[in-house]
């Protein structure tokens, strides 16, 4: 997958809502890029947004937050896979540390094991761990689950994620 470099800033309206502005930024920072199947690659951001929601009475504590989860399920993949940076992201959401920081957590450094970056989630106590642990079983589940098939090399690895996640506390 290809970054495509940032030029959402100026085009995000600062009236918005959280979810809608990252919204924004998600489809503006993914444009033009496509899944491994081809298919637009904001789609998958759209589905975990929405499973993110159907999970709100299990897996959100406070429901009151769960602006706070969809807003980094749509930006879960923004700094790994676009040119969008932590800076960029502090400067668009000043006041949402725990978006940033959830966003942060769930993205996978190059050279980090696969295994380490989900025991990472699983061990991050604080608010924005919470949301990173709800935000990547969603984005596991759709990777499993989601309308295309997930590549058999990639099935073991995700479901044993999904085992460590869901068994954090």
């Amino acid at each position: 997958m290809r970054k495509k470099k940032m030029t959402v800033s100026k085009k995000i309206k600062e009236h918005w809502d959280l979810v809608e502005k990252s919204k924004a930024l998600a489809k503006e920072s993914h444009k033009g890029m496509t899944d491994k199947y081809g298919h637009p690659y904001f789609e998958h951001l759209e589905r975990v947004a929405e499973r993110v929601k159907a999970m709100e009475f299990t897996c959100v504590g406070e429901t009151s937050e769960i602006d706070l989860y969809v807003a980094a399920a749509y930006l879960h993949d923004v700094i790994e896979d676009t040119l969008v940076t932590e800076e960029d992201l502090i400067a668009e959401f000043p006041d949402h540390v725990e978006l940033i920081e959830a966003v942060k957590l769930l993205t996978r450094e190059k050279g980090v094991a696969y295994s380490d970056y989900v025991v990472s989630i699983k061990n991050s106590c604080f608010t924005s761990g919470a949301i990173a642990r709800v935000v990547k079983l969603a984005d596991l589940f759709d990777h499993l689950m989601g309308p295309t098939p997930c590549p058999e090399s990639l099935v073991s690895r995700y479901e044993k994620s999904l085992y460590v996640l869901y068994g954090a506390k």
